[in-house]
């Protein structure tokens, strides 16, 4: 599942790893910065390419918390979707829901651990791997939030199914080719997107995902006219299904490497299939991993790009991290929507005490809870999304980036929660519910699927020390230009007429938060006046990501709720305040992380348990196959 950044459950680009694989293992090693940038010395282990490219999201939303400002006015005027192109997303939907009660049996692609190739078939005939492609090459020609709701509606019924299609349309050929300059190679994409081919992104290697030298190589042929791939690639989702693949290598040419990107035709000899994956959840996605010996590629099927990897280039990484909203935020936005209907479905029909279980006071918080924190994943997805073009993709970087986190992290607490809500009921398997004749939740399944979204697309962790990485580092080295403006507090906003008091209060906690994050910002940079070593402190980064996280969150739902209001549908004013409730207990406990002066010596004992034994009576009792 490995794209530039989502690989395997897909990684987009902003912190890539197999879409299911941890990224972890991706940065290992140091990357070479721009010359004069402050991370020039850094040679940490996780430090990696230069700044993110797309300086244009600096200028949006999210890209300005760092800076400590809260832009209001930015958001205050919540998007709401065009009405004409939500009648076309509306329409594709209801024709995909008779589609998939007609040909789509979750359990048994769960049983089976497989795909049939006629509903494949089926899906590509009807033109649901071609939902964001133009008409004019056989496309449905949907807007990228109706791509988003199309996909969500498919991973509400059968996750691995809409997984297919996510990485298709977030990572595949077709989805890239706003990158690829006007031409042969543009116009031999653009012909086998109209053919209907299946795509994905190749990328994740055994070493490691989004690693700064590929292992695969491509050697140009003697006479010139073509590229020779030779490597191994795992995690690819859709790897062994798709007709063309996006395959990234080291390009050893004119005596320099550089990491390049290849339309590589999976019917090329040389090219196979290994393996496919087995994993925890999401059975039956087409996941695998992949060989490439000799495989010879045509020089005219290599993106050109001036940088010396294909995720610094500016559009690259944009549209990866969009991929990250269909193949990540799409799938837990579904399957969150589903434990609330599950919710309510148990609480209608289960006692206790001679009570409906909806009357007691811990029942009604944790639903509450799960409620509010689907209004605030829906906020964030809107906001990222709605009248977003390619022209404007840049803007909402930051946004989509965030969104990862947010969303599966936000997933996994709601299934968790639901868990302990349907209690027993909701660790039985379905078909052991369906046999004793009882409604056949899956919830079991949806526990182990929603795991892997916080692997996908990059490790939770890494995704946070990066995106704090591109936030902070650019505004605060080597010295901030608003320095001046951080030193004093910050000016109340104007109140909003169209949110409660107590949202009105929260509004004005995020402000503050927002100038407290930055003030922070700015402390670190003169108390670590070398970025590098700014930079070697991760956990630091990753609090410093999560607070903003917050904050984004706290501020899109937040508007959201003010403008629905506006419109006459007030509702959500109590949503929103049961999400900033929550958000600002989990907003003071990082901070009392962040605020800590001294720690255990955690270096110390990782290193006694990985290069000794002293600590091995922690195994006690434990029987271990030697």
């Amino acid at each position: 599942m490995a794209h530039p950044h989502h690989r395997a459950l897909h990684a987009p680009p902003a912190a890539r790893g197999p879409l299911l694989p941890s990224r972890c293992g991706a940065e290992v090693h140091p990357a070479t910065p721009h010359r004069g940038h402050p991370l020039q010395k850094e040679q940490h282990p996780m430090s990696h390419e230069p700044l993110h490219p797309a300086t244009r999201s600096r200028e949006g939303f999210v890209g300005q918390l760092f800076a400590g400002k809260l832009r209001w006015d930015l958001v205050r005027a919540f998007p709401e979707q065009d009405a004409e192109e939500r009648r076309q997303g509306d329409a594709v939907i209801a024709e995909v829901e008779q589609f998939l009660a007609a040909h789509v049996d979750p359990d048994e692609i769960e049983r089976t651990g497989r795909i049939p190739p006629e509903l494949r078939e089926a899906l590509r005939s009807r033109g649901y791997y071609k939902l964001q492609v133009e008409q004019a090459l056989g496309g449905r020609g949907l807007s990228m939030l109706n791509t988003f709701r199309v996909i969500e509606a498919v991973m509400s019924v059968c996750l691995p199914v809409g997984y297919t299609l996510a990485i298709h349309s977030g990572l595949g050929a077709g989805a890239i080719i706003e990158a690829v300059q006007d031409g042969p190679l543009k116009d031999y994409v653009r012909g086998r997107v109209a053919d209907g081919v299946i795509s994905g992104w190749a990328d994740t290697e055994p070493i490691g995902a989004s690693v700064r030298r590929a292992s695969t190589t491509a050697v140009p042929t003697e006479d010139g006219t073509a590229y020779v791939l030779n490597g191994e690639k795992v995690f690819i989702g859709n790897g062994s299904i798709a007709d063309l693949l996006n395959v990234t290598a080291t390009l050893q040419e004119g005596g320099r490497e550089q990491i390049s990107l290849f339309f590589v035709e999976t019917s090329s000899p040389g090219f196979h299939v290994r393996a496919e994956h087995g994993l925890m959840g999401l059975r039956g996605l087409p996941i695998a991993a992949l060989g490439f010996e000799n495989v010879r590629v045509p020089k005219e099927r290599m993106l050109a790009m001036a940088q010396e990897h294909w995720r610094n280039t500016p559009l690259l990484e944009p549209l990866s991290a969009l991929g990250r909203m269909y193949i990540i935020v799409a799938a837990s936005l579904a399957l969150s929507k589903k434990c609330l209907q599950w919710s309510r479905g148990f609480l209608h029909r289960r006692l206790a005490q001679g009570r409906r279980l909806g009357d007691f006071d811990e029942i009604q918080r944790q639903v509450s809870a799960t409620a509010a924190e689907v209004f605030a994943m829906e906020s964030v997805a809107r906001w990222s999304l709605t009248g977003v073009t390619a022209d404007t993709l840049p803007l909402r970087w930051f946004e989509q980036v965030a969104a990862k986190n947010i969303a599966s992290l936000t997933c996994a607490r709601i299934a968790d929660r639901t868990m302990s809500l349907l209690a027993a009921e909701g660790y039985e398997t379905a078909e052991s519910k369906a046999a004793r004749g009882t409604t056949p939740v899956p919830l079991e399944r949806t526990l182990r699927d929603a795991r892997a979204f916080r692997v996908a697309g990059g490790v939770d962790f890494l995704v946070d020390h990066k995106a704090a990485r591109e936030g902070l580092f650019s505004l605060y080295y080597p010295s901030a230009s608003h320095a001046a403006e951080l030193e004093s507090p910050p000016a109340p906003l104007p109140v909003e007429e169209h949110l409660s008091p107590r949202n009105r209060e929260h509004l004005q906690h995020t402000a503050r938060e927002v100038h407290r994050l930055a003030k922070r910002s700015l402390d670190l940079s003169r108390r670590y006046p070398d970025a590098g070593v700014l930079y070697a402190r991760q956990r630091t980064l990753i609090l410093m990501n999560q607070l903003c996280n917050e904050l984004f969150t706290m501020s899109v739902t937040l508007a959201h709720a003010a403008a629905l209001a506006s419109r006459g549908q007030p509702q959500a004013d109590a949503l929103a305040d049961v999400y900033c409730t929550a958000a600002r207990y989990r907003l003071e406990d990082l901070w009392r992380q962040a605020d800590a002066d001294a720690e255990p010596d955690f270096a110390g004992v990782s290193e006694r348990w990985l290069s000794g034994d002293t600590l091995d009576f922690l195994l006690s009792d434990v029987l271990i196959r030697r």
